[in-house]
C-alpha cells in the first residue's frame, strides 16, 4: 500500500499501470463519474445503513506557485499554520473502522472569484467561480448526500463548523441529528 496517493504512486504501485494513461483517465478522459457515484452510493447504502455518519471536514494541501485552482495563503491543519495552499472540504459516509468519500468541494478565496481571468486559465467550471464560505460549501455537501439517498442517520463536524448556529439548524430541519465539536466559549443552545 502506497503511503503517498497521488497519479505516480498509484501508477508504481498497481500492477500494469502507466502514469501517463492514469494521469489522461483522471483529468482529461471523458467518462461519466455520475455512474461511479452511483454505484458508490449503492455500495455505500448496502455495506454502511442508517447507523453511519455523514462527517464533514476540511483539508489543506501546500502548494509552491500560483496557479493551481484556488491556491492561496491560508489556513493549512495538516501544518498547522498560515501556507500556501489549496483548501477543500469533504463528506464522508463513515461506519465502525469503514468509511467512503461521498464528496468534496474546492474552497474559492474571494480573491479568485474576483479574477475571471485566472479562474479560465485554472478551468474552474463558470458554474464554480462564485464565493461561498467553508460551512456554505459543507451544507451543499450534506444536502446533496441527502438527495443523492445516501442512507445516514447523523452528522458530525469539528468546532470549525460546529460553531455555525445556521448550519446545525439547517441540519436539524432536515431531519437529521448532528455531534459537533463547539469553541469552549460558545453559548449551547
Amino acid at each position: 500500500q502506497c503511503q503517498r496517493r497521488n497519479i505516480e504512486m498509484m501508477a508504481e504501485t498497481v500492477s500494469g499501470s502507466r502514469y501517463q494513461r492514469l494521469h489522461h483517465m483522471l483529468s482529461e478522459s471523458t467518462w461519466d463519474r455520475r455512474n461511479v457515484r452511483r454505484q458508490l452510493i449503492a455500495d455505500a447504502n448496502v455495506h454502511f445503513g442508517y447507523a453511519s455518519a455523514l462527517l464533514i471536514d476540511e483539508s489543506a494541501f501546500a502548494k509552491k506557485g500560483e496557479k493551481s485552482a484556488g491556491v492561496g495563503r491560508q489556513h493549512n491543519g495538516r501544518l498547522g499554520k498560515l501556507e500556501n495552499s489549496q483548501v477543500g472540504v469533504f463528506s464522508v459516509l463513515s461506519h465502525g473502522d469503514r468509511g467512503a468519500l461521498t464528496g468534496g468541494r474546492l474552497y474559492l478565496p474571494e480573491d479568485w472569484v474576483r479574477d475571471r481571468k485566472r479562474c479560465e486559465a485554472a478551468g474552474i467550471p463558470k458554474s464554480e467561480r462564485r464565493f461561498r464560505t467553508k460551512n456554505e460549501l459543507a451544507w451543499e455537501l450534506i444536502e446533496q448526500t441527502e438527495k443523492d439517498g445516501v442512507v445516514f442517520g447523523w452528522v458530525g463536524m469539528d468546532a470549525a463548523y460546529g460553531r455555525d448556529q445556521g448550519l446545525l439548524l439547517q441540519i436539524v430541519g432536515m431531519g437529521k441529528s448532528f455531534v459537533a465539536d463547539v469553541d469552549s466559549h460558545q453559548q449551547v443552545w
